[in-house]
């Protein structure tokens, strides 16, 4: 699969001088701004990029891209193998962490190099040293979030095995669960769990260089970690849904262009099923962007798009491919009239945050459904 991907980046390629019908576009400045702003709250840490699923839809290799020269990164995050041997395979050469499960096969296959593996169980941690496996890994622990993890009472075998010297144990980590409500009891106790496995490990174990809880939220309680690194996601992005004490801006907006534009009577109806009913005489405009394109299907009826600045209501179901806006007061609209579908000005009704909010979900959800193909453009 990850050769076939590569395959298709290659054919991509071969693409981009052809005029497409929706961009991505991606903000250079606001992506490292959030990455210095992000560190400014814990300057003694080193800030690790999380690039897992796709970059959270911004674009995996674009990202990594830009990325790979910003000063205090120890590594990026990736989610699995497959998205290894796709920044391997473009060129970035930054070390990587894998967050998500790697089967142990695949460890000792990974001819890779600077790449570091999570282990959450004392089982995989036997298994690679029985094979005398000699790969970089970061050793997780579940102080709470109770996904993955080695349990606390587990530390004197982590230790054991450890100290055997065939893995390379490079970090220890955790996750936090409710980092994004100020003043979390968990959160609270999570830090309390954390630092006790961390004081031991530091007192045990000299040669461990990383020791990473904080998420993006959980950059606000930077100061009562023991830690020296922290992992972003969203806040690198421009959402700041842990409410911290910085500025930041979103990175990613999606263009498109009107392909049509007519007048529907009153009383005629919009879009598959016949959602949308018009009460008057009504100018509309399709956009060839649908659920493919990453437009959730939630805001049929209830979004809308940017044209000429001017919000022009999502009118009916959004399609596959393509959606209908309502354009009666959106002067000079005409077929090649560009369409702002995603903004990244926070407060636009089609910003990334709104349209989660209509849809009842967060962020995260909407930008990862954006797909590999579009085309990124770099501003």
């Amino acid at each position: 699969m990850p050769h076939a991907l590569l395959r298709n980046l290659r054919t991509w390629r071969q693409f981009r001088n052809d005029p497409p019908l929706i961009t991505v576009e991606l903000n250079k400045f606001a992506l490292l701004n959030n990455l210095h702003a992000i560190h400014s709250l814990a300057p003694k840490w080193q800030v690790a990029p999380v690039l897992k699923s796709n970059a959270y839809g911004h674009g995996l290799e674009p990202i990594a891209t830009l990325l790979d020269k910003a000063d205090n990164i120890p590594f990026f995050c990736v989610d699995s193998y497959f998205e290894i041997k796709v920044l391997r395979g473009v060129g970035i050469i930054h070390p990587l962490l894998v967050l998500g499960f790697t089967p142990t096969a695949t460890i000792v296959k990974n001819r890779y190099k600077d790449i570091s593996f999570t282990i959450a169980s004392l089982k995989q941690m036997e298994e690679l040293w029985e094979k005398r496996v000699h790969e970089r890994v970061h050793v997780k622990f579940d102080t709470g979030m109770h996904r993955q993890g080695i349990l606390p009472t587990e530390i004197e075998n982590v230790i054991k095995i450890a100290s055997r010297n065939e893995l390379f144990i490079e970090g220890i980590f955790s996750h936090l669960a409710d980092a994004e409500n100020e003043n979390s009891t968990i959160t609270g106790a999570q830090i309390e769990k954390w630092n006790v496995i961390a004081e031991i490990f530091q007192n045990r174990i000299s040669r461990i260089r990383y020791y990473h809880l904080a998420n993006s939220a959980g950059f606000g309680d930077a100061d009562k970690m023991n830690a020296n690194v922290g992992r972003t996601g969203i806040a690198l992005y421009g959402m700041n849904s842990g409410n911290l004490p910085i500025s930041l801006s979103p990175v990613l907006s999606m263009r498109s262009v009107v392909s049509d534009v007519r007048t529907v009577e009153s009383g005629e109806t919009v879009g598959y099923a016949r959602t949308f009913t018009t009460q008057r005489t009504t100018r509309i405009a399709t956009v060839p962007v649908g659920y493919f394109e990453g437009v959730d299907r939630r805001l049929s009826n209830t979004g809308s798009f940017l044209i000429n600045g001017i919000a022009a209501p999502l009118l009916g179901r959004v399609s596959m491919n393509m959606s209908v806006c309502d354009v009666t007061n959106v002067p000079n609209v005409h077929e090649g009239s560009s369409v702002l579908i995603m903004s990244n000005q926070s407060n636009d009704p089609n910003s990334i945050e709104n349209m989660a909010k209509k849809c009842d979900t967060i962020p995260h959800d909407i930008l990862v459904h954006i797909p590999m193909h579009l085309r990124r453009v770099i501003l």
